[in-house]
């Protein structure tokens, strides 16, 4: 789907303030970058308060206000507001402090930055720390430029969007917009909706016996098995033809299964973790309902395999309208630094949109970037990329933002 239909997307791409172009240095944005990949910010663990206050003291270095709500313990998000004059739009610039672990595999250390034939390496690069310096540089230019919008560009960096999203679902009520940018990587594209998930643990009850006895006992790990086979029909049959136009279809995976403690017993305990993958439109309610269905329907169940906790994830799925204004206004931003109108396009995993479409914030998602290297070993993004995305970041900003309401 191309964004160049419509009223909206046929008017001239905007230019941004000489003085703002100047200001916008791409070495900087790599300085940027190369820092905050040295803080071991990784998600298990819950330790972005490093990241938070290098956050925090380059932006109040550039003119902005600076609030950290400390989340947990140690784990604030940063929220830098740079003032317009009064009376126009704010935009919100998202993006996450916290890393995946980095794993193995890699060809030099994970947390130095390396720049190497026209890319940058480390855990990060991609998701989300190049997405974050990029914003960072991009307000830092608009401040130093000294054109002053009328509304507020605000930096949103949020932990813990890597398991549970605890900082965007709990960002203060105070914090308003009339467009949120999301950076996670879109290969220079448009994202405008983004799936979800729900990730329920089923467990399946039996009686233990001696496995010399198997007649004894009820075998948990066969009513999981039998219940496992009904979801997978289920998944084939009906959620296969559930497709959204730009995240593709609803989706059930089994990814974690334990059951049993010795070889010579029939085990009376098993579990087994449901990643389900919801698409706009869909929600998490509706979606264990239909679990429990397929799993209470079968017969000799007698209630043995339920549902029996939730498994914290990122949330639901979201999506912004093709036809909102503003998405036509980040699609002529993004086509004035590429040259070329981006694709409208959605992503096919988690991310944190879904948050601020809930507070009736109309979200797009954009960033440097190809989604497919991300939580891999040697993660990379291309120096030209993270060039680009400071400009679309400073261009969607000024167009939001330099209009009064």
């Amino acid at each position: 789907m191309s964004a160049g239909n419509g009223t909206e997307s046929a008017r001239t791409a905007p230019e941004l303030p000489d003085n703002v172009r100047l200001a916008l240095r791409p070495e900087r944005t790599l300085e940027l970058l190369g820092d905050l990949i040295r803080f071991k910010s990784v998600n298990p663990t819950g330790s972005e308060g490093e990241t938070a206050a290098y956050i925090a003291k380059a932006m109040k270095a550039a003119g902005c206000e600076v609030e950290l709500q400390e989340v947990e313990p140690g784990r604030p998000n940063v929220l830098a507001r740079l003032k317009g004059t009064g009376g126009g739009r704010t935009v919100i610039l998202n993006t996450h402090m916290d890393v995946v672990p980095a794993g193995e595999g890699w060809s030099s250390d994970p947390f130095e930055m390396i720049v190497k034939d026209g890319r940058a390496y480390g855990r990060g690069v991609m998701d989300a720390k190049g997405p974050l310096a990029a914003m960072m540089a991009a307000i830092e230019a608009i401040a130093a430029s000294g054109e002053k919008p009328a509304g507020d560009i605000v930096l949103a960096a949020v932990i813990d969007e890597e398991a549970a999203s605890i900082g965007a679902r709990r960002l203060p009520d105070h914090l308003q917009g009339d467009l949120a940018v999301i950076g996670e990587a879109t290969n220079g594209n448009l994202a405008i909706a983004h799936r979800g998930s729900v990730r329920p643990v089923l467990a399946a009850e039996g009686v233990s016996a001696h496995s010399s006895t198997p007649h004894l006992g009820v075998n948990a790990v066969m009513l999981m098995a039998r219940a496992l086979v009904a979801l997978d029909d289920f998944g084939e049959r009906t959620l296969s033809s559930r497709i959204h136009p730009l995240t593709g279809p609803s989706t059930l995976s089994v990814t974690v299964m334990r059951g049993g403690i010795k070889e010579s017993m029939i085990p009376d305990r098993c579990e087994a973790l449901i990643d389900r993958r919801l698409i706009p439109g869909e929600n998490e309610a509706e979606a264990l309902r239909e679990i429990e269905a397929v799993v209470s329907g079968l017969p000799g169940m007698n209630g043995r395999v339920r549902i029996d906790r939730l498994v914290p994830t990122t949330g639901e799925a979201s999506e912004t309208p093709p036809d909102h204004p503003l998405v036509a206004l980040a699609a002529r931003s993004i086509e004035s630094v590429y040259g070329r109108a981006p694709e409208l396009v959605g992503l096919t995993a988690n991310c944190d949109m879904t948050h601020f479409v809930a507070r009736g914030i109309p979200s797009v998602i954009y960033g440097p970037g190809d989604f497919s290297v991300a939580h891999k070993a040697d993660e990379w993004v291309e120096l030209a990329e993270l060039e680009k995305a400071a400009r679309v970041y400073a261009s969607i900003a000024w167009e939001v933002a330099a209009k009064t309401k």
